[in-house]
């Protein structure tokens, strides 16, 4: 008598979908994930800039300028945009520099929470 070797069903399928999920998380950009916070500068200037991620790196868009972050970085990018949006317009009033901390702190975690949802929208969560 010959034995075959049959493979049970739900073997197959545990390996399908195992496949299938190495598959999905081979995606090597997300589509980009945009949001403007509607930040304003410590003299209630508005800053109209615009922060989008892919599931690798983020940038910022002020007055037609790509600001582009290291990766997920985004200090520099927010310092320039600050340094234009904020500072030549506030130039006679006392601004407290915790305000521009808190700014700066503010828009980093929209890009944060961008990065995030570009990550998920692709599959693979870093």
């Amino acid at each position: 008598m010959i034995k075959t070797n049959k493979m049970k069903p739900g073997l197959i399928v545990t390996l399908l979908f195992g496949v299938l999920a190495l598959v999905a998380c081979t995606e090597t950009t997300s589509d980009e994930f945009c949001s403007n916070p509607g930040q304003t500068c410590p003299d209630n200037s508005a800053i109209e800039a615009t922060a989008c991620c892919t599931n690798e790196d983020c940038h910022w868009v002020y007055n037609g300028v790509n600001y582009d972050c290291n990766g997920d970085d985004c200090t520099d990018a927010i310092d320039a945009i600050l340094a234009s949006a904020c500072t030549s317009k506030s130039a006679f009033i006392d601004v407290n520099e915790t305000d521009y901390e808190v700014l700066k702190a503010q828009m980093q975690s929209v890009t944060a929470q961008l990065l995030i949802e570009a990550r998920e929208a692709s599959g693979c969560v870093n």
